[in-house]
């Protein structure tokens, strides 16, 4: 019934084998048909971890193969194409689902036939490594909540009640509907790709489930732990993961829905530009505690900004790329 699909590119390794460890409560349950695991290009290869070859060697369920072309739009693909499973679930290999996820996915799959693609309503962020006190009153940043039931179909939105891609499910109609979409070129993002923090794929996939008529939503009581190292728990890294998201947000509207470009209206003038900057030095002024989260809302700015710009093809999106650099954002 489901298959699992796991695209990784240079993990953690002590994340990975949560992860891991975490797939192999499944393997006896008679929901789950295979589990696909996609390697984009990692070094080491993911089948020369040790955890690795021995979840491939216990179970006929599990398989391992590589996807040359880099970028998780790519590694998403190849999935599709190895499974045959009517439901799909995505896990980030930093992720370390419950152990009743499937069962409670096969029961809202079946009661809710008009939703397309669920997500867990409640994700925990677990620094694995000592962190700022900043982070441990911040998780919101790297996905953490708490989520009532709900669910709903609004086209060109992104909704509370959206999934994001930890721990995905899918219609397999919806994720084959993606595909045809990235095969004939209409979607071309790209979504994370080598060090690049662009996204944007997520919201691709379930868009396209909101064009075949499938709603989408929060299971409260699905339940995936988000697994944070060192290398991600750290502002600098957090203020290009916010740029990255906000820069690609624009393009991967337009490309689902392109009669919403007129929507944006123009690029904001200079001088609005300078008044944002100006106003985000007074608010780290009057506001030193808030600091760090003026900075991420300026990232928030900068990357929106540049991103409506390079779908406008205008030369301003060069200004803002000079910016993003000053600040350490790219």
């Amino acid at each position: 019934m489901f298959s699992l699909a796991i695209c990784t590119y240079n993990p953690e390794p002590r994340l990975l084998e949560r992860l891991i460890r975490a797939i192999n409560n499944f393997l006896t349950e008679p929901l789950l048909d295979q589990v696909v695991i996609v390697d984009n290009n990692s070094s080491p290869a993911i089948s020369s971890h040790i955890f690795v070859k021995e979840l491939l060697l216990g179970s006929a369920k599990v398989r391992c193969v590589v996807e040359t072309k880099q970028g998780l739009t790519f590694a998403r693909c190849r999935a599709a194409s190895e499974i045959s499973s009517p439901f799909i679930v995505f896990f980030d290999d930093d992720n370390e689902p419950a152990a009743n996820y499937l069962s409670i996915l096969e029961y809202y799959f079946k009661k809710y036939p008009n939703v397309g693609c669920w997500g867990p309503g409640e994700i925990a962020v677990e620094y694995v490594d000592p962190v700022d006190p900043w982070f441990e009153q911040n998780r919101e940043y790297f996905q953490q909540r708490k989520s009532d039931f709900a669910y709903g179909c609004v086209p060109a939105a992104w909704e509370p009640y959206y999934p994001n891609g930890t721990g995905l499910a899918l219609r397999r109609e919806v994720l084959q509907k993606y595909v045809l979409a990235v095969q004939q070129g209409d979607l071309r993002a790209t979504d994370r790709k080598g060090k690049s923090l662009a996204s944007g794929g997520d919201a691709q996939i379930l868009w396209e489930g909101v064009k075949m008529g499938y709603a989408a939503g929060l299971i409260p009581e699905l339940q995936c732990n988000h697994l944070i190292a060192s290398s991600k728990a750290n502002f600098g890294y957090l203020k290009r993961l916010r740029f990255g998201i906000a820069s690609s947000y624009i393009a991967t509207l337009v490309e689902s829905f392109p009669s919403y470009l007129d929507k944006f209206g123009s690029l904001p003038s200079k001088k609005r530009v300078y008044a944002n900057r100006v106003m985000f030095q007074i608010n780290l002024l009057r506001y030193p505690r808030k600091a760090r989260n003026y900075q991420l809302e300026l990232a928030d700015a900068i990357g929106y900004w540049y991103g409506h710009a390079t779908v406008l093809e205008s030369p301003r999106a060069e200004h803002f790329i000079a910016l993003a650099k000053e600040l350490e954002l790219i």
